[in-house]
């Protein structure tokens, strides 16, 4: 595994620790960000995910 993959994993882990933490609240983060990548399929999704499987 290349170290690019490797910090990018582990800077996605920390945001998504980060927005876990803040989901405490009353506002569902994490479903609505999903909602989002699904329906409009963002190119920074892709392009995350090509860096992460390099």
């Amino acid at each position: 595994m290349s170290t690019q993959a490797t910090i990018t994993r582990l800077k996605w882990f920390f945001i998504i620790l980060l927005v876990t933490i803040i989901e405490i609240g009353p506002v569902p983060l994490i479903g609505l960000t999903m909602l989002y990548i699904v329906s409009f399929r963002p190119r920074w999704f892709k392009d995350l995910i090509d860096r992460i499987y390099s």
